[in-house]
């Protein structure tokens, strides 16, 4: 089978991608955001705590995570961006995995607001 670039096979982060962020959402002190989300969430009344019980929330309602390459900063590696239903708005949450299996392991959310 020939997987395309936008096919949902390509897209799919692995379980222990997905494992991973679900773990460090449920210890925000292992959570970072960037300066952008940080006034994006709070313009939106939302802390880090709130942002890391939705990507729990996410998670263990087995919803769709979706394995992205990073632009910027973080050029080439990869992130991975959720849809979270939150008070009734849904959103973009964008996260990049770092130091997995260090002790400086941490998940930094790069970008949170309302999908557009």
């Amino acid at each position: 089978m020939r997987i395309g670039l936008h096919s949902p096979a390509r897209n799919a982060p692995g379980a222990d991608e997905v494992a991973a962020i679900g773990r460090l959402a449920s210890n925000p002190a292992k959570v970072s955001m960037t300066a952008s989300a940080k006034y994006d969430s709070m313009s939106a009344g939302l802390t880090a705590r709130d942002i890391c019980d939705r990507i729990v929330e996410h998670i263990d309602g087995r919803r769709r995570v979706k394995r992205v390459v990073m632009r910027g900063r973080h050029l080439g590696q990869p992130g991975f961006e959720l849809k979270p239903v939150i008070d009734g708005t849904r959103f973009y949450i964008k996260v990049l995995l770092c130091d997995l299996g260090t002790i400086r392991e941490q998940m930094l959310i790069v970008s949170v607001h309302p999908d557009r």
